[in-house]
């Protein structure tokens, strides 16, 4: 077989998906957003830095290897589109981003818990197996518009709450906003 462009562009690609994940393949592009740590096998980074990783080190976060994301590595791992209604009773909105199973299967994430960080230092702790089930959504954007820091972004942790009758009587507890780290045990 003649040795071309697209016969060597087929072998590379072939050759990222047996050595690893393509996410720790390519060049993030843009600042990182997301962070998650813990039980996981595709890390992208090593341990948290006190020289550089000063945000970790003020709330307490450490970790010997973690797994990165920027908005375009997280909307490349498939987008889904999710009504809720934010806060529970108001008004139903359209969350779209990547499933929460999608975006830990990226990380090589396996454990019994999650537990989600936000900017402003609230964190909770999930049953893995249950957010699953109950359909969790890294939302990156609400009715269409990217979130931003200052709103709920960088991401927003949704569940399906007006598209499945199973869930209409959750509260907002787990709807974690400003998320920038998740750890996996």
């Amino acid at each position: 077989m003649p040795v071309t462009r697209r016969n060597l562009l087929v072998a590379a690609l072939a050759a990222s998906f047996i050595s690893g994940p393509l996410m720790a393949q390519t060049a993030l592009r843009g600042p990182i957003i997301l962070t998650i740590s813990g039980n996981i096998s595709n890390p992208s980074r090593g341990a948290v830095d006190p020289d550089v990783d000063k945000f970790f080190v003020y709330n307490e976060v450490e970790f010997e290897k973690a797994a990165q994301f920027d908005f375009a590595a997280l909307q490349g791992i498939g987008m889904v589109t999710v009504n809720a209604d934010f806060p529970m009773g108001g008004r139903v909105h359209a969350y779209e981003g990547p499933l929460l199973a999608d975006v830990l299967a990226a990380a090589g994430a396996e454990g019994s818990t999650v537990t989600i960080r936000a900017l402003d230092g609230y964190a909770v702790e999930l049953d893995y197996a249950e957010a699953v089930a109950n359909g969790a959504v890294l939302a990156l954007r609400h009715d269409g518009m990217p979130f931003a820091l200052g709103d709920y972004g960088p991401t927003q942790l949704v569940f399906p709450r007006a598209d499945r009758a199973d869930l209409a009587g959750m509260n907002d507890d787990n709807w974690v906003w400003s998320i920038y780290h998740i750890h996996v045990e």
